[in-house]
């Protein structure tokens, strides 16, 4: 089974959480709906992940 650790929040100009970016135990990438990473119980928690503007909203 894989885990993962979230690395960060991507936020929608309005504040709302576009997706949460995480990185798996070999070290690749992928994204997770907020929902989805709370419901998987990823750590950190969600709201101590360090947050960066979406890049296209």
């Amino acid at each position: 089974m894989t885990s993962f650790r979230g690395i960060k929040r991507v936020l929608l100009s309005d504040g709302a959480i576009k997706h949460v970016v995480v990185e798996d135990d070999v070290g690749d990438e992928c994204t997770f709906a907020a929902k989805d990473y709370i419901s998987e119980g990823i750590q950190p928690p969600l709201e101590e992940l360090p947050e960066v503007a979406a890049l296209d909203d």
